[in-house]
């Protein structure tokens, strides 16, 4: 199943939470936190582990786009978590415009391999442009949980 997660927006479901992080090496771990918290929270137990990774896959890949942006002041990582009650949706954005592009990486690389976690674990992910960068998102389902 695919959800129109651009058209919908992170508000758009009935369940919501968002934070706003500092894209410093300590964001991954708080989002992982949030999303195990958050999904325990709303009786979606079955999903926090795969919510925990995933969450961690895209504000890490997050965090190094903010990297790349090079401004002087500290840029801020987007993170938000959505449900209906049965799935999650976790969306990330930060302010690169460049798109994430699933990579094959070799054996002995040491990164490249988030958006195969998320295209592993997800029902579905995506992402999209928006007037300050772009969002990534991955939705995911007691059907596709690890």
């Amino acid at each position: 199943m695919t959800v129109a997660c651009q058209a919908s927006g992170p508000a758009a479901w009935p369940l919501h939470t968002h934070l706003e992080l500092a894209a410093y090496p300590t964001a991954p771990a708080c989002a992982r936190g949030h999303a195990r918290s958050v999904a325990l929270e709303w009786g979606l137990a079955d999903l926090a582990d795969t919510a925990e990774i995933l969450a961690s896959e895209l504000v890490t890949n997050a965090l190094q786009a903010s990297r790349r942006l090079r401004t002087p002041q500290v840029s801020v990582v987007r993170f938000w978590v959505v449900s209906d009650g049965v799935s999650l949706v976790i969306y990330v954005g930060d302010g690169s415009p460049e798109r994430p592009t699933r990579q094959e990486p070799d054996p002995g690389d040491e990164s490249g391999r988030g958006l195969m976690i998320v295209d592993a674990l997800g029902a579905s992910w995506g992402s999209y442009e928006t007037d300050d960068g772009k969002i990534v998102w991955v939705q995911i389902s007691t059907q596709t949980s690890a």
